[in-house]
């Protein structure tokens, strides 16, 4: 991996707002707030999808649907959905496993949270809730 590309994923920075949770993509980089760090990473489909889940907390998404809009799959067959529900899964734990590198605690927040298969989604601790800024 090119230092450069290093450096820019590992950015870390105290954020203007601490406490404030971000999950924002600008340009080619995702600028990801949680607690009093600020890390930034290259664009990922793991990244995308883990944006459209943390905007809908609670809710079941199709990893299909998912599929169509982060990742290149297509169709509606019992095999399409299998290969998206393995795509989007791997996807997903990728881009957390690079955030629990950069920022553990995000990491296992996320995690903990987010649950991958067929259907998908962000179901924080209703009594912790967490707002995000997309």
């Amino acid at each position: 991996m090119p230092e450069k590309r290093r450096r820019a994923s590992r950015l870390r920075a105290r954020g203007p707002n601490p406490g404030a949770k971000r999950f924002q993509k600008e340009g080619e980089y995702w600028t990801i707030a949680y607690g009093d760090v600020t890390l930034r990473l290259r664009d990922s489909k793991g990244l995308q999808c883990l944006a459209r889940l943390l905007g809908r907390p609670g809710e079941s998404v199709p990893a299909l649907l998912l599929s169509r809009g982060c990742v290149d799959a297509d169709g509606d067959t019992s095999a399409d959905a299998e290969r998206a529900r393995l795509t989007v899964t791997k996807c997903i734990k990728a881009a957390l496993k690079k955030i629990g590198e950069h920022h553990p605690s995000l990491g296992h927040h996320l995690s903990t949270c987010i649950k991958t298969g067929h259907a998908c989604a962000y179901t924080p601790d209703p009594e912790q809730r967490v707002s995000w800024v997309l």
